[in-house]
């Protein structure tokens, strides 16, 4: 097939992001445009031609994978809602929470890839990216927070805006750190892998119930200074007295 002949496909932007998203999400962001493009069946030139670089084309995949993945969110999370008015009852924290959870799980290379490029705009944000972030994840992040304010009536706004974003960081870092040296892996001495996704699902999600639902602490904002003498002293005052030595 000539350049001509594929620039002049319909389908060929798509079948390079097709197969971008497939190779990147088995085998992380070092895949070469090469590979991409015999994947695809076009040339290089195709490349250039719809997306001009290869940090492009991820932004194209980002634009790609956010609108898929925050649609059938969304749609998700309006059902839970829907089941949830109709028995006239308060949505339960665990089925939205899990709701907002379950694309970074499952299937796994997809949801570890939208992981990854997440992180990815968090690191090196761009215009594209941003202009994704505001058009995919802004709308369905207000969504998510009026939820869980109607699972949590007693818990302010401003105090889910903060929870929400805790969410994010929780299970975006825990999702990219896939693979057989993943931190959970080493601590448990490979007993444990965040590639066990019933588990991984079984545990964010109760983690973030907690976080979300829990009551906030009070403490004073300005607590005294750590210093070496009082922390030494302040012992010395709690410590038994020792009983002086003497004859019987």
């Amino acid at each position: 097939m000539t350049p001509d002949k594929e620039l002049k496909s319909g389908d060929v932007a798509d079948r390079i992001l097709e197969s971008a998203e497939l190779l990147l999400a088995q085998k992380g962001f070092g895949v070469s445009l090469r590979e991409i493009t015999a994947a695809a069946g076009v040339n290089l030139a195709a490349v250039n031609y719809y997306f001009g670089s290869k940090t492009k084309l991820l932004e194209g995949l980002f634009e790609r994978l956010s609108e898929r993945v925050n649609a059938q969110r969304v749609a998700e999370l309006s059902r839970v809602l829907e089941d949830a008015g109709q028995l006239g009852q308060t949505p339960d924290l665990s089925e939205v929470i899990r709701v907002f959870v379950r694309p970074y799980l499952r299937p796994p290379a997809q949801g570890q890839l939208l992981a990854r490029l997440i992180l990815q705009h968090r690191v090196e944000p761009s215009d594209l990216t941003r202009a994704v972030i505001r058009r995919h994840f802004d709308p369905m992040a207000g969504l998510f927070i009026d939820a869980l304010q109607r699972a949590c009536p007693d818990l302010d706004q401003d105090t889910l805006q903060w929870r929400y974003v805790f969410m994010i960081g929780s299970i975006v870092l825990t999702a990219t750190d896939a693979g057989p040296e993943n931190r959970l892996s080493r601590i448990s001495a490979g007993a444990l892998s965040s590639d066990q996704r019933d588990s991984f699902e079984t545990e964010i999600v109760s983690f973030l119930c907690g976080g979300v639902r829990g009551a906030r602490e009070t403490f004073s904002p300005n607590p005294m200074p750590f210093t070496a003498g009082a922390e030494s002293r302040r012992l010395k005052a709690s410590s038994p007295k020792r009983l002086r030595s003497g004859p019987d």
